[in-house]
């Protein structure tokens, strides 16, 4: 039974004097439009007024009013009155150029090409039935007051390009056996064969296939970033890859050393250190594991709400992939971090080895299940073993369950989408709640 999908309506910006300044651009432009001039005088006024009344944050959200200063016929100074507070550079957050577009008429790049945008990049998700359009901003145009702009003719076919971060923390120091955290699941002491048929999947950073530990193992990596020379990072990829399939009889044996997983790395590094990847990459990675047939897919990241990653979430759950991804690493108070807090997508929180959640993990309704992530032995070059600690690390404790109780038929897609018919440690109040969702899964499997 395909999944439905409810996307929270999003708010319809409200006219504010970035907005303002764009479209009376757009109306003084000639015919047929054309690039924007950096000395003209409305270009300036939208540089200068890029305050509104959000939060400042990654929306393009409602827009309180502003003033710009200048002499009336006679010379005379005008008072301004109060300025707005300039929004914050977000670098970290969204392409500060660039929109984006999911599946747009001829018609709505026609408008937007009218001030300016242009297509820098069209990517067709042939089997995600999407096609995604980046669109590069003239120099000037702030990105959220170009959305608001572009929302007023075309509701639903824009938004930003945002970015999504790795919902890690570090920890230190070494340790040796990484076995326990599986003990505290009831996973299969004899766990050889465990993954066996199966096909997996997680979006990640990069993966060191050198590592010892990921010797022999059927892993795959393809690489999703605009900029094949951008520089990436192998780290938290591979601590992941290696909870999921580190082979036996190594320092870091894995939950599923016999499956095929498929690792797609959408992550670069941005000027500012931060490791980071954008929606497209993030689309045209859940494209590529569709095709290779993975069952379940992992996503340690978080990021904010966007419409074309929801579409693409959506289609691949439509195709019978189980998403789980991080519920984040910012407390708990912290508004949802997507993709956890889509519909359908199994939201995963951190528990340390005596079952407490970890004291960074995000709580709320994204939380569906919580396993382990506090201080986990995982991979650190060659031969060092390094404690690391996040609601990322949860994640393919979750998809190694999902993939093994599938496979086995011990429980269903249904059964997890649900939560009540999936064996648990009840960790908080009965049944389901903020803090550890349902609790800690332990489903029957054998790997036999």
């Amino acid at each position: 039974m395909p999944l439905t999908f409810n996307h929270p309506p999003r708010r319809r910006a409200h006219r504010s004097w970035r907005v303002l300044a764009l479209l009376l651009l757009l109306h003084a432009m000639p015919p047929g439009g054309g690039p924007l001039l950096e000395g003209s005088p409305l270009l300036s006024q939208a540089r200068a007024d890029d305050g509104d009344g959000g939060d400042g944050g990654d929306g393009g959200g409602s827009s309180g009013g502003g003033s710009s200063s200048g002499g009336d016929a006679g010379g005379r100074d005008i008072d301004p009155g109060p300025r707005e507070p300039e929004l914050p550079v977000q670098a970290d957050r969204f392409r500060a150029d660039e929109l984006i577009a999911l599946n747009p008429s001829p018609a709505a790049l026609q408008r937007v090409g009218q001030w300016g945008a242009r297509v820098v990049e069209t990517s067709v998700q042939a089997g995600l039935g999407m096609r995604v359009v980046r669109l590069r901003l003239p120099p000037g145009i702030d990105a959220r007051s170009a959305l608001a702009v572009a929302n007023e003719r075309d509701p639903g076919v824009f938004d930003l390009h945002h970015l999504y971060q790795l919902a890690q923390a570090e920890g230190g120091g070494c340790v040796g056996a990484s076995c326990e955290p599986m003990q505290r699941m009831d996973w299969p002491a004899r766990s050889a064969n465990c993954g066996r048929e199966q096909v997996i999947g997680m979006v990640d950073s990069g993966v060191d296939t050198r590592l010892p530990a990921l010797q022999g193992a059927d892993l795959r990596v393809r690489r999703f970033v605009a900029d094949a020379q951008e520089v990436g990072d192998t780290t938290h990829g591979t601590a992941v890859a290696t909870i999921l399939v580190g082979q036996p009889g190594t320092a870091l044996p894995g939950l599923l050393p016999r499956a095929r997983l498929r690792a797609a790395e959408p992550f670069v590094r941005l000027p500012s250190g931060t490791l980071a990847a954008d929606a497209v990459g993030l689309v045209k990675s859940l494209e590529w594991l569709v095709a290779e047939r993975v069952q379940v897919i992992g996503m340690s990241l978080t990021g904010p709400d966007n419409l074309v990653l929801a579409a693409a979430i959506q289609r691949t759950q439509a195709r019978g992939v189980l998403v789980a991804a991080a519920v984040g690493n910012a407390g708990r108070n912290a508004p949802p971090a997507h993709p956890a807090a889509l519909d359908g997508v199994l939201g995963a929180t951190a528990l340390s080895s005596d079952g407490r959640i970890y004291w960074r993990a995000s709580q709320g309704a994204t939380v569906d299940f919580a396993l382990p992530g506090v201080e986990l032995p995982t991979a650190d070059g060659a031969d060092a073993v390094r404690l690391r600690s996040g609601t990322s690390y949860a994640v393919p404790f979750l998809v190694a369950q999902l993939s093994q109780s599938l496979f086995e038929g011990v429980l269903s897609r249904a059964d997890w989408l649900d939560g009540r018919r999936v064996p648990v440690t009840d960790l908080g109040v009965v049944g389901r709640d903020p803090v550890f969702g349902w609790g800690l899964p332990r489903a029957p499997v054998r790997c036999g």
